[in-house]
């Protein structure tokens, strides 16, 4: 006998399952139940391990009796629960963003729809005799079927929720069989268009709990915090058959018994605390409610908070605070979306470590665990409904919103997202979804929500774009929420538009691959208008599966298409500030230090006189320690530690620091700020800030005469060679660049040196590509129209006017080349460039060389030690940074553009004996072994081979900025290259014992031609 076609009628959602309820677990004794794992309650049936498996390409082909207990166990093919079969060798798996992974045809599904069939005995202690029983599945993808000992117990879909059944009268004593066959895809499926790799199966924990005749069904615990913070009420509802026989105490966050409380009969009681101690994310203070009820101990954590919106601005016990958020998938490479305690903790550690207060559950429930511990560390979060219907655009992007016979899933989803998560404090608004539209069905959802829970704001954003007209987004809703609109935009709203409701980012600053570089636009807009509640960037972690390991031993991450797929959205799921094992990516430490809790001004910064911002909501800033540093051209010259410094949250102090100025040089103080003792997930030592000042210090100069001869010139037709004491140097005239560099007899160059007006695109301008490639960039070659050669004062000077041509393009970029050789060699290079008007504008412009492999150390002095951007480089600091060619670049899952090092004063690229400087900056640089045609034809990072024979050196006025355009705005125009601008740069050599400050802080006297030498001998 088949099952049921549940799976595919829209009327039904779930069969035989417990109304929803508060995520709780049951205990046999009050001893040590607060903070105590539910593994240790024996009230608690875990049934992760092994099970018998079956994979069958649709319910058809699922054999008859296969639930039957008298059907043996197929023991040879198990599956571990909770886990995805696609990672476990049935099916494969599909990355998709918008369309569906399977025709959009609502609310019908594809003929064969995969299925799993999953079974196990069990035996239940000896204990439970006699007790209610009952079976939860926390996460099954996408609905499943539930048989015990061969009898249907019941049906429930929505993936991310939690399903209960009562299962008391399907168990017996001795040996259960227990079935569960799991459909890919139902009706639902239509409702779970998230943005993620497609799994299916168990993927969450399941088990058994065991429960006294009349215990608590549910639970709901409210707080109320009076205005002036200095009482609060406490409002406990029962659901039990008996609530007046519960007995509830009430502890405080250190453990202290406050009071006891009987329900009445209705199942109300209350709570009185005077001065009471409140939660927030800086300040996560918990007290815990014991239920004592017919035999069985539940622990509560409650924290008290007032949370609302006032004219127009969120706040948090009475302070308007800042969303300083990211989104979170639940996303493993190696388990895909199964993620245990270990794992989530993980996430939250690093999320505490880089300042982070706020999480939203895009786009579904996480594990209810997940949420404890938000409350027990602190994090804000905007918990999500698993509602997302993107893929409906491809027919009509309102239709689920509006169509009545929907209203039904999309109520069941929100519901069961409410009274799950309805005692968590963390959780400070609901969203009814994701990007599916809008019509009467949210309207209605939204209306229930407020009537249901006033405590919380209410959240949605629909999928209609940034240039949707202002204030026309989800009336229904409390926020107004965009995503990936610009910083223009943001504060046109919150200035301009009569619409009440805070601005939210539900999603910014798209964080794929090298970026996001425009976080600092938004805080700027975000701290200056009250009305901006703050954002989401999106998003935390890169999606990717493991697969294998490459001959160095790194992990091989593979994105959609990699597993044969057909339909898929490539790496558009790489786009995390951590990578897939959660190494953090530079746009995490960038977003670290643009939302860092204190801000610090200089006042005068020759005596050491600064103004310290405490931008933290409710703590003091001496919970951080002070170190400064004061540098003179890279080198420590000075530094010391503050005295704590107890600056109130949202105020502000000036603070002397007594240090010397130095006489010259190129000279910073630098304050980093430290965690002092570990609290919570943010251990002693953790660096939560900085800020860096450059000094009033003259640059240091060095006076030099120039020795030697001045150098001799062979005009060789398409060629010029010029020679000197010490080196050799060869001119292409039809390049206007040089073909070799020798010095001392050591080449330098294995091939000629070229001018460069592109870089290998990064996920971010993949918008951009098209029309990079209209105006022929990427293709271009240098054509040059003349070239001239003259020696003024000894020096040689070669002039050249070039254009880049591509086929069938037209001419976009132009410049005027000076080289100029004096007499040991040095090569200095001013380029008058100007681009067509109509033109898109150049990624870069400069200078770019492969040096032989033994010139594979860089050392320099400008923004590090990790890669920067004009958009992107407030993570680093200017200092002097020493790395091998191999450790100077960023190791993206998908090749780009990488390992730039912004507004830099000098670099040196040497072999220990000898090499070249660059210098007379400021100027951007790279040192790689890859070359940017390497970089863009590559899919993975495993593909690239580093050729040992050279060092890709580019040496730039400047790159344009990374930005966040893949969904984001387009790049502002003062991270871009101008049309019209001035190049101008100086090649030295460098040999071993000098210091490279000093070979770039060089300067030479006027130096007397040899014939006017000649003539004072005479």
């Amino acid at each position: 006998m088949k099952p049921e076609r549940y799976f595919e009628d829209l009327s039904i959602q779930h069969v035989g399952t417990e109304a929803p309820r508060a995520y709780y677990i049951p205990f046999e004794t009050a001893t040590g139940i607060v903070g105590r794992p539910r593994e240790q309650s024996a009230r608690f049936g875990l049934l992760t391990g092994e099970w018998c498996f079956g994979y069958y390409k649709s319910i058809e082909r699922v054999p008859d009796g296969i639930v039957m207990p008298e059907v043996p166990l197929a023991k040879k093919q198990t599956l571990h629960v909770p886990s995805v079969w696609q990672l476990n060798g049935f099916d494969r798996p599909q990355y998709t963003n918008i369309n569906y992974p399977f025709p959009c045809d609502p609310p019908y599904l594809p003929y064969d729809n995969p299925v799993g069939v999953y079974s196990r005995d069990i035996r239940c202690p000896e204990e439970w005799v006699g007790m209610n029983k009952y079976m939860v599945f926390e996460g099954v993808d996408s609905c499943f079927y539930l048989y015990i000992n061969g009898s249907f117990v019941g049906y429930s879909e929505v993936s991310h929720c939690i399903s209960e059944f009562d299962v008391t009268q399907y168990l017996h004593e001795g040996v259960n069989r227990v079935c569960v066959i799991v459909l890919k895809w139902c009706t639902g499926s239509y409702l779970e268009d998230q943005d993620k790799f497609r799994y299916s199966g168990i993927f969450r924990d399941c088990y058994l709990l065991a429960r006294p005749k009349g215990h608590i069904r549910d639970y709901e615990v409210r707080s109320d915090v009076a205005r002036d913070l200095r009482t609060a009420v406490i409002d406990v509802t029962v659901d039990a058959v008996n609530p007046d026989d519960a007995i509830l105490s009430l502890l405080s966050p250190d453990g202290e018994e406050i009071a006891v409380v009987s329900p009445d009969s209705d199942g109300h009681a209350c709570f009185k605390v005077d001065k009471p101690l409140l939660w927030s994310a800086e300040t996560p203070e918990l007290y815990s409610i014991i239920f004592d009820a017919a035999g069985e101990y539940i622990c509560e954590r409650v924290g008290l908070r007032r949370s609302c919106i006032e004219d127009g601005v969120y706040k948090m016990n009475n302070r308007a605070v800042k969303l300083k958020g990211v989104n979170r998938h639940d996303s493993d490479p190696y388990t895909g979306c199964v993620v245990d305690e270990e794992h989530m903790m993980r996430d939250l550690r690093l999320m505490k470590e880089h300042n982070i207060n706020a999480i939203r559950t895009s786009h579904y429930p996480p594990d209810p665990r997940f949420l404890q511990m938000c409350d027990q560390f602190g994090f804000y979060v905007i918990d999500e409904a698993d509602i997302e219907c993107h893929g409906i655009s491809a027919l009509e992007p309102d239709l689920l919103a509006n169509l009545p016979e929907w209203y039904a899933p999309i109520h069941d989803r929100v519901v069961r997202l409410v009274e799950r998560d309805k005692n968590r404090a963390c959780v400070i608004g609901w969203s009814v979804g994701n990007e599916s539209g809008y019509g009467t069905n949210f309207e209605r959802v939204l209306k229930w929500v407020k009537e249901r829970d006033r405590s919380r704001f209410t959240h949605y954003e629909q999928m209609h774009g940034a240039d949707h007209p202002l204030g026309e987004a989800s009336k229904g809703a409390d926020t107004f929420s965009r995503m990936y609109a610009s910083p223009e935009y943001c504060r046109t709203y919150c200035e301009q538009s009569d619409d009440p409701r805070p601005m939210v980012l539900c999603e910014y600053s798209h964080a794929m691959g090298n970026g996001p570089g425009d976080l600092q636009d938004y805080w700027d807009v975000i701290y200056a208008e009250p009305r901006h509640m703050g954002g989401f960037v999106w998003e935390w972690c890169d999606h990717a599966v493991f697969g294998g390991e490459d001959e160095n031993g790194r992990p091989k991450f593979l994105y959609g298409g990699d597993s044969g797929e057909d339909l898929h959205d490539g790496n558009f799921c790489v786009d995390g500030l951590v990578s897939p094992d959660r190494e953090p990516h530079v746009g995490l430490r960038e977003l670290r230090a643009v939302i860092q809790p204190v801000r610090v001004e200089a006042l005068d910064d020759r005596r050491g006189l600064f103004k310290i911002h405490n931008l933290y909501d409710f703590i003091y800033l001496s919970r951080l320690e002070c170190r400064w540093e004061m540098t003179r051209d890279g080198q420590t010259v000075d530094s010391g530690v503050l005295e704590p410094m107890a600056i109130p949250p949202h105020s502000s102090e000036e603070v002397e620091i007594g240090y010397t100025l130095p006489s010259d040089g190129a000279c910073y103080v630098r304050l980093v700020f430290c965690q002092r003792d570990t609290v919570g997930l943010v251990a002693a030592g953790t660096e939560l800030a900085s800020a860096q000042f450059k000094l009033p210090v003259a640059e240091r100069t060095l006076m030099c005469d120039l020795a030697g001869r001045t150098p001799e010139v062979d005009d060789q037709g398409n060629r010029i060679v010029i020679r000197g004491d010490r080196f050799s140097h060869v001119f292409d005239k039809n390049a206007a660049a040089f073909r070799q560099l020798t010095f001392n007899g050591e080449k330098l160059l294995v091939t000629p040196m070229s001018f460069n007006i592109w870089r290998a695109p990064t996920d971010n301008e993949r918008a951009d590509v098209a029309e990079l490639r209209r105006f022929g960039y990427m293709q271009s070659a240098v054509r040059v129209y003349g070239t001239s050669l003259d020696q003024i004062d000894g020096d040689i000077v070669i002039k050249s006017e070039i254009g880049f041509v591509s086929n069938a393009k037209g001419v976009n970029v132009r410049a005027g080349v000076t080289w100029t050789v004096n007499c040991v060699g040095e090569l200095s290079l001013s380029c008058d460039v100007s681009c067509r008007e109509e033109a898109a504008p150049i990624q870069r412009f400069g200078v770019r060389m492969a040096l032989e492999s033994r010139y594979s150390t860089v050392e320099y002095f400008g923004y590090g030690p990790d890669e920067s951007y004009v958009d992107k480089h407030r993570a680093g600091y200017i200092g002097r940074f020493k790395r091998p060619v191999g450790a100077m670049g960023t190791d993206y899952i998908k090749p780009q553009e990488n390992g730039n090092r912004y507004r830099t004063s000098w670099a040196s690229v040497t072999d220990g004996h000898c090499g070249l400087l660059i210098c007379d900056g400021p100027f951007d640089f790279s040192a790689l072994p890859y070359s940017q045609e390497e970089l863009a034809a590559a899919a993975h990072n495993f593909e690239l081979q580093a050729r040992n024979e050279r060092t890709v050196l580019c040496v730039d006025y400047l790159q344009s900025g990374v930005g966040s355009h893949s969904c984001g705005p387009v790049l502002n125009e003062k991270y871009r290259l101008g049309k019209e601008f001035n190049f101008t740069v100086t090649l030295r050599p460098i040999f071993a014992g000098d210091k490279p400050e000093e070979v770039a802080a060089r300067r030479y006297n006027p130096r007397l031609t040899d014939e006017y030498e000649q003539l004072k001998l005479q």
